[in-house]
């Protein structure tokens, strides 16, 4: 009787006190407090405008010391050690739209998050080297001045010189843009190993490069399987750094995630049970298996109602070593890592498909992994941020919830 009501107090104390407090800025948990779309979005467009403050003054402060430099990231090895990564932001305008007169800047925040990173990096690296560009699919590129101002500071290649036209489906026209940039980056940097493509509203996070490098070398160089270093796997097409959190929960398809939310169920009930035997006696718990039964059930609630985006959390705060590196759902091109060899082909596959309603370059590409029988990655938790509020594809603000 007094272990019941001590697991009744637990309930009403995790999900009435402290869950609420430590989850309610967190998306896709059930005590997420901005629930009205109108005051999300407000609220993202604050934070947009900061990091906007917050870029131009960096790129002010290079101007005014006279230092300009195009980014490249190196460690002091040579060029036969080092493997050579091209990182390619996609871009278009988002300020041709007449939704209203706000200037969203997507990709002056990416370059300089990207740029002051890279900064950094150089005195870390010591296997990887990264050359940066922006590639402007624009159709009007001349008059993007966002991106010609910061061509100062990263280099920059554009698809069209004069004001373009398109008559192609828009899903097809983003295809083409992907094929160009893709291209343009194999060709601009011969010696890269590696392509990867970003677009302009993908926001990396602080520790992009630390995970980038430990993919790089631990699964895309070679492969580690069962303590054991295998040769570099020959059918990856591409590997994801980014997919939409909402598609992240415990309650999917993919083959990982319930075997992980029973894992982290039975770790806490097990810790749970631990604490309860220790503070109250083995003789008042009684029947420990009947309470680690009822504390796994209170377990597998926790997880779900706090999210596995959020719970996943964890393995940011503890090191790149815990990041996972599972197969790829599919869906959604923000962040991704092509191998040369399969960036070749998919330039190839790509340019032979048409893209149109229902069927964009993502599908196209998840197309070529089944014919092409290839396969492609996950890495999580999430190393970009989705900030485009502002749509260049649907011409619209788009629902905050699903940013």
């Amino acid at each position: 009787m007094l272990i019941g009501r001590r697991i009744a107090l637990l309930y009403a104390v995790t999900f009435l006190l402290i869950l609420p407090v430590l989850f309610r800025n967190v998306r896709h948990s059930a005590f997420y407090l901005f629930l009205d779309k109108t005051v999300l979005q407000e609220l993202m467009k604050n934070v947009n405008s900061q990091r906007i403050v917050e870029a131009e003054k960096y790129f002010s402060s290079l101007n005014n010391s006279g230092v300009i430099e195009h980014s490249e990231a190196h460690g002091n090895v040579t060029s036969d050690e080092a493997v050579t990564v091209a990182l390619t932001i996609v871009t278009v305008s988002r300020n041709r739209h007449e939704i209203d007169s706000y200037e969203p800047k997507y990709l002056t925040q990416t370059v300089w998050k990207f740029h002051s990173l890279l900064e950094k990096w150089h005195l870390y690296s010591q296997h990887l080297r990264v050359h940066l560009a922006i590639c402007n699919v624009d159709a009007a590129a001349r008059s993007y001045h966002e991106s010609r101002a910061l061509s100062a500071f990263v280099p920059m290649f554009s698809r069209f010189n004069e004001t373009h036209f398109s008559m192609v489906h828009v899903l097809e026209k983003e295809k083409q843009d992907y094929v160009f940039c893709l291209n343009a980056s194999l060709q601009a940097r011969e010696e890269a190993k590696y392509i990867f493509l970003v677009e302009d509203d993908a926001l990396p996070t602080d520790d992009i490069f630390h995970v980038f490098q430990r993919v790089l070398l631990m699964h895309a160089e070679q492969s580690y399987v069962l303590g054991e270093f295998h040769p570099q796997p020959s059918d990856i097409a591409f590997i994801k750094f980014y997919h939409p959190e909402r598609l992240l929960n415990f309650i999917s398809l993919q083959p990982e995630r319930l075997p992980e939310l029973f894992s982290y169920a039975v770790l806490l009930s097990t810790l749970l049970t631990v604490v309860c035997v220790v503070s109250c006696g083995l003789a008042a718990t009684g029947n420990v298996d009947s309470l680690w039964s009822k504390l796994f059930l209170f377990s597998v609630t926790v997880m779900l109602v706090c999210g596995r985006p959020g719970i996943s959390e964890w393995r940011r705060l503890a090191s790149p070593v815990f990041y996972s590196y599972t197969p790829a759902p599919s869906c959604c091109t923000p962040a991704m890592l092509f191998p040369r060899p399969a960036a070749l082909l998919a330039v190839s596959y790509l340019s032979a498909s048409t893209c149109s309603n229902n069927f964009g370059k993502d599908s196209v590409l998840d197309q070529m992994l089944e014919d092409m029988r290839m396969r492609a990655y996950l890495v999580q938790p999430n190393t970009f941020t989705h900030i485009g509020l502002y749509s260049s594809l649907r011409q619209r603000i788009v629902d905050p919830f699903i940013v």
